[in-house]
């Protein structure tokens, strides 16, 4: 269940060193890329890069770099037509301004491949951090298509066309499954090790509330299920259509707690068998290091707050490495049944807001900043309450495009992370939060 590895390409835009033009006549373009170099492979060790050095649009050669991705032109030197050249592959580039080397080509060269379609973000600061943030983004991008999710639900009507037009947008490999696989799994799940795993979370809660003990127990069996159908099929996330089969009685346990840890360890758990969703939480956890959580917003304009509820939310909302937020052990909400989890996110902190259409091509976006988490009876459990323009929000809110209720939030403003990442995949952004 290892995340795959990116692979990308890095271009290094140059002009001989001989011609008068930024930065200018003599410039030590070889040295440059010598320090960018050891600058991009400190910042993102985990990613394979393939490199090529061009300063005439002949000298790119796709085969040379091999099976990337995408591309990283750095643009050194200008109006050499390199990065338009790449550009034209058709593959996500990220143009990087290497300042006053590169700029003129630089604006204009991201300039016209948004006017031209084209998956094409940019980024030009003199901050390096700056530059492996847009670099993860466009890693991430990469990530998602090399990646495969689950989705455990009944029926194959439409299947194999949602699996089709998700490989065309942004490629990443839907495997359906068929609940009874997952119930199989369940019952095959080892006993001792489902103990264990209950122990630890009720030990790790700050409570277990309504389920009893045994409750916890099968939530530990069927994330052990869960699992194993992960390893088996090479899959990064599952999703479940968790509502429809517990109520049918097609489903011996909620998925919640399991989606929980799946989550806080790095992988997607998602609700609902809602592939827009997971894929939007496997892009967040690609691109911030991250994990998602999917809710049902509640708007609160009394408050002045978006308040972002479901029955179950990560607890390890600064990545695996960081500390788990209190949290108890609960019923699910709608039916007073099995166990999910109410989680306590940390006040004060941002809160970016996405959703994908892959269909639309779009992406919904809003941010705010966590002013508490609501106690009420009413509603999912866990109820994370955020300071947004509220009544933009409303106003916007799936007017241009159907996201669903559906929103995926995560802790830190990671706005510009997304706006990218947008560009990249070549969606349309909708800022839900801006007129």
């Amino acid at each position: 269940m290892r995340v795959p590895r990116a692979k990308l390409g890095l271009v290094f835009s140059t002009m001989p060193p001989e011609v008068p033009t930024w930065p200018h006549k003599g410039f030590d373009y070889a040295g440059r890329v010598r320090q960018l170099r050891s600058i991009v492979r400190e910042h993102l060790p985990d990613v394979e890069f393939s490199e090529l050095v061009a300063s005439r649009p002949q000298e790119f050669d796709e085969a040379k770099l091999g099976d990337v991705g995408g591309y990283a032109v750095f643009l050194l030197g200008i109006w050499n037509g390199v990065p338009r050249r790449v550009v034209e592959t058709g593959k996500p580039v990220l143009l990087v301004d290497d300042l006053y080397g590169g700029s003129g080509e630089f604006l204009e060269t991201l300039a016209w491949a948004a006017r031209s379609g084209y998956r094409v973000a940019g980024v030009a600061s003199s901050n390096p951090a700056d530059v492996a943030r847009a670099l993860r983004v466009l890693a991430a991008v990469d990530m998602l298509a090399r990646s495969r999710l689950i989705v455990v639900r009944e029926g194959e009507e439409g299947f194999e066309k949602l699996r089709e037009l998700v490989r065309e947008r942004v490629g990443t490999d839907l495997v359906l499954v068929k609940p009874s696989e997952l119930v199989e799994e369940y019952e095959r799940a080892d006993g001792g090790e489902a103990e264990r795993v209950a122990e630890r979370w009720i030990e790790r809660a700050l409570e277990l509330a309504e389920p009893p003990r045994g409750e916890v127990v099968k939530s530990a069996r069927l994330y052990l299920a869960m699992r194993r159908l992960l390893e088996r099929y090479g899959a990064q996330g599952i999703t479940i259509d968790c509502l429809g089969l517990f109520y049918g009685g097609k489903l011996p346990a909620y998925p919640c707690l399991g989606y929980a840890e799946l989550l806080d360890s790095g992988l997607v758990g998602a609700c609902e068998a809602d592939v827009d969703s997971a894929l939007t939480q496997m892009l967040i956890s690609y691109a911030t290091g991250r994990p998602g959580f999917i809710s049902d917003p509640v708007i609160d304009r009394g408050s002045g707050c978006i308040v972002y509820a479901h029955c179950v939310a990560p607890t390890r909302v600064y990545g695996p490495s960081g500390p788990s937020m209190p949290h108890r052990i609960r019923s699910h909400a709608e039916d007073r049944a099995g166990a999910s989890l109410q989680v306590y996110w940390p006040a004060g902190e941002p809160v970016t807001t996405v959703k994908l259409n892959v269909a639309a091509r779009a992406m919904a976006i809003h941010t705010g900043v966590i002013r508490g988490n609501v106690e009420e009876e009413r509603a999912c459990r866990t109820k994370v309450a955020a300071e947004a323009d509220v009544d933009a929000i409303l106003r916007r809110w799936n007017r241009e495009v159907p996201f669903g209720w559906h929103r995926v939030s995560v802790v830190g403003d990671f706005r510009w992370e997304f706006e990218l990442a947008a560009s990249l995949l070549g969606f349309r952004l909708i800022e839900e939060d801006r007129p």
